[in-house]
């Protein structure tokens, strides 16, 4: 039973590993593959201005 366990927590370990963080792909990369890029407008608390985010979003 306990190495079912470390399977399971091991397999669980390397598929989130394994995951794509579209959101820090540049510009041509995200047009490239298929997904939305859009410039986003937020709040930096610590000087108390507007700064923007430049993300990738799934469609």
């Amino acid at each position: 039973m306990k190495i079912f366990r470390l399977v399971l927590v091991i397999l669980f370990l390397f598929f989130v590993g394994c995951s794509k963080d579209i959101s820090k792909y540049s510009k041509d990369e995200c047009l490239k593959n298929g997904y939305k890029y859009k410039k986003v407008k937020t709040m930096n608390y610590l000087t108390g201005k507007y700064v923007v985010r430049e993300i990738c979003t799934q469609k």
